[in-house]
């Protein structure tokens, strides 16, 4: 999403938007393997599906082989387009190491949890943003605004799982933001973070142009998941409305991008008939 933002209405190059999204889905892939490979008491008792067995250990070999497999390759494929795409997946694979790692296990620390997953987002964005910098040299300031988005939609999905989840996570000894502030302040934490994300869109368009569609299209995401979150929060007891409402979530990320990449290409097409060119940021 990030690299179609930075590219605006410029065509991208096909092969590094495939290889760009390629290394941010296989080092996503690798993150999650990983996860579950160092993690199984809380997901049992939360009564999740767990991918490995450790008593099967060709299972197991295969997963991890597979988790070291996705890693490399997206570092490899990302180090290919620019150095800063390389590193940005480097810092990636970095914090899922930190996050589930037995050694410093992020996941089972206040906040931090949160804080390290929407990092992971917002470090996956730029790796989009970087790639498109690499080939067309333009920085864009609304493409780092929806890599904030997807830290800010991200720090809300943690806390939303962690209240489907949280008598598994009190017997598993964590501290979530639903165990420590209570779930009724959970959800105003998630309204307010909702709209400083409608105030994103905003400064999106008075500060840096965005065409107005883009700020319309943005508000209307962000109005529709407030009714989602003020509805699941009087049903959040309930976990198959939890889990709608978290799927909900996940395609809102995908709805603000592409309110932006509109807003953005709407901008840059009102510019070329003006002008005859195409901005750069």
């Amino acid at each position: 999403g990030t690299f179609l933002i930075t590219a605006g209405a410029n065509i991208p190059d096909l092969f590094t938007l495939i290889a760009a999204t390629a290394a941010s889905y296989l080092v996503a892939l690798a993150t999650y393997l990983y996860n579950d490979l160092t993690d199984y008491t809380v997901d049992k008792i939360n009564q999740r599906e767990i991918i490995h067995d450790q008593k099967k250990s060709l299972q197991y070999q295969t997963t991890l082989y597979s988790m070291i497999g996705f890693f490399a390759i997206s570092i490899l494929l990302s180090f290919s387009i620019s150095i800063a795409t390389g590193v940005s997946s480097l810092i990636f694979a970095g914090l899922a190491i930190a996050y589930s790692h037995p050694r410093t296990h992020l996941k089972d620390r206040f906040i931090t949890k949160t804080v390290v997953t929407g990092a992971g987002a917002f470090v996956a964005s730029v790796m989009g943003m970087t790639a498109a910098v690499a080939e067309t040299d333009v920085f864009s300031n609304i493409a780092l605004m929806s890599s904030v988005i997807a830290f800010l939609f991200y720090f809300i999905l943690g806390p939303l799982g962690d209240i489907g989840d949280i008598r598994g996570d009190r017997q598993g000894g964590r501290k979530t933001i639903p165990i420590v502030i209570g779930i009724k302040r959970t959800f105003l934490l998630m309204d307010g973070i909702v709209v400083f994300i409608g105030v994103i869109f905003a400064v999106s368009y008075f500060v840096f142009g965005m065409h107005v569609i883009g700020l319309v299209l943005g508000l209307t995401v962000c109005s529709v998941f407030l009714f989602q979150i003020n509805d699941v929060s009087k049903h959040y007891k309930v976990k198959s409305k939890l889990k709608k409402t978290r799927t909900t979530l996940r395609y809102s990320v995908f709805a603000t991008l592409i309110a932006m990449w509109m807003g953005v290409v709407l901008r840059d097409i009102v510019v070329w008939f003006e002008y005859g060119v195409i901005p750069l940021e």
